[in-house]
């Protein structure tokens, strides 16, 4: 009954006021006319009566169009206001975070016809979808924000854990843990390369255990077919199936064309070593990922170079810079730990002391560069007649001292003649011209025993020494074990 036209409805804001306006001028003017009527009306031929009846009836029909017009303004009022009412209701939806609807949801029965009205909506609605992508990327970068947060917490989790690492194998260990779990990786392996040692490809870190492929052993690898280390640089290994690929590869038992990244580093100042790591199929390195991967290995190399130079000072402090072996300053610390092993356990202990026969002849007569060729020599004969557990140490001068756990003096007799048997094929004529003689020596050797009340080290080494001397004074040349004095 009171809708608004609908050619009304589509003209803009401004035109649907100037009809409401020209409607309450009309409203007005109708007025107007009515009591412009009312007061001529008694003029009329009409009787007193009929003339109060007309009055009446105009009067009404005045009073009900004003009526219907005040409604039907009301009413279109509204329908013109209800779209900026829906707009006004969906700011304050926004405002409180809701970025979730658009105009017809929040008033769906809002009417958005009209130029006016449906650009507000078109630019309503533009800032709400600008409003929703800057909270996407508002969370997007609070996403990446934690993210990183997280790889920072656990690379300073990685850098406190191996700095508190006391040897390189607890690193190697960590640092093969944390790629794993943060990278993602289906396998990895940590190898070294030494020339000196045997095999010359070391595994240091090696996951899962079945990576390694036994019929192809890592040790037989040719160096340079790895492209990393020839470089020095990483390589990225695409799962493209590209036919040259790192050498390390052949020796893995790969589950398919996986995506490889491989990082070599140096271990200590000149030994070379390679991180070779392994996604699993389908997957891919990507940028973040490759710098991940290099700044675990960069802060896992710098703990490993602070330990290699404690290493390197420990050494120093502790051997010999002419012999290799280890000097007097170490001795007694070292030797009172294995006296107190062999007194824990019950294990015998030998200590053998050697002296170089005529040295300072030897040093007189070719100088002293011939001595230290000597005893360089005789330290190379001590490192290949020696187990591991024994312990040698340059006493001062030409004497020495060596340590024989779990050695009785049986055993420790047959140790130091196999010493003066390598020392004495060594072929000196190349170093020192006109040698007299093939140098010799002399040897002393003492067991701990509680039946000779030799338990403790000053003990021992008096004891030894005394060995010594009785070889010595038998013309050199020879071993003798200690003997306890007899009582008089």
């Amino acid at each position: 009954m009171f809708a608004v036209p609908q050619f009304l409805l589509r003209k803009s804001l401004q035109t649907q006021l100037v009809w409401l306006a020209a409607l309450c001028v009309g409203i007005i003017a109708l007025v107007a006319m009515t009591v412009v009527l009312l007061s001529t009306w008694g003029a009329s031929p009409l009787s007193a009566e009929q003339t109060h009846i007309l009055r009446l009836r105009l009067l009404a029909s005045v009073g009900l169009a004003i009526i219907l017009c005040l409604a039907w303004i009301h009413f279109s009022v509204n329908r013109l206001l209800r779209p900026l009412q829906g707009i006004r209701d969906a700011m304050w939806h926004v405002s409180r975070g809701g970025f979730d609807a658009a105009l017809p949801a929040i008033h769906p029965e809002s009417s958005f016809d009209g130029p006016d009205v449906f650009g507000m909506k078109n630019a309503f609605d533009g800032m709400l979808a600008q409003l929703q992508q800057t909270k996407l990327a508002h969370e997007n970068s609070q996403a990446a924000v934690a993210r990183r947060s997280r790889t920072v917490d656990r690379l300073l989790e990685f850098s406190q854990t191996i700095q508190a690492a006391g040897k390189a194998e607890q690193v190697y260990a960590m640092l093969s843990h944390f790629l794993q779990i943060d990278l993602s990786l289906s396998g990895l392996a940590v190898l070294s390369f030494e020339k000196e040692s045997t095999p010359q490809i070391q595994t240091l870190a090696v996951h899962p255990s079945t990576l390694l492929n036994e019929d192809r052993p890592i040790s037989a690898m040719e160096l340079a077919l790895c492209p990393g280390l020839r470089q020095h640089l990483p390589r990225h290994f695409p799962p493209d199936g590209a036919p040259v690929r790192c050498a390390v590869e052949q020796s893995l038992n790969l589950t398919g064309n996986q995506s490889a990244y491989c990082i070599p580093f140096t271990l200590g100042s000149k030994t070379p070593a390679v991180v070779h790591m392994l996604l699993p199929q389908g997957a891919d390195w990507t940028q973040e990922s490759k710098q991940l991967a290099q700044t675990y290995v960069n802060t896992a190399q710098s703990a490993l170079i602070s330990l290699y130079l404690l290493d390197e000072a420990e050494k120093q402090s502790m051997t010999d810079a002419m012999t290799g072996l280890y000097n007097r300053r170490s001795l007694d610390s070292l030797l009172e730990r294995e006296v107190a092993l062999c007194e824990r356990h019950h294990h015998p202990l030998s200590l053998v002391m050697i002296d170089m026969d005529h040295f300072k002849h030897v040093n007189d007569v070719h100088g002293h560069a011939a001595g230290d060729h000597l005893l360089k020599s005789f330290a190379d004969c001590v490192r290949i007649t020696l187990r591991k557990t024994d312990m040698a140490f340059r006493f001062g001068g030409d004497e020495f001292i060596i340590a024989l756990p779990q050695t009785s003096v049986a055993q420790a007799e047959q140790v130091v003649q196999k010493l003066r048997q390598a020392f004495a094929t060594v072929d000196f004529s190349s170093a020192i011209a006109h040698l007299d003689q093939q140098p010799t020596l002399s040897i002393g050797v003492v067991e701990r025993s509680a039946a000779n009340n030799i338990l403790t080290l000053p003990s021992l080494l008096s004891a030894v020494d005394q060995a010594l001397y009785q070889a010595k004074n038998s013309n050199r040349n020879c071993v003798k074990v200690y003997e306890p004095p007899k009582a008089a």
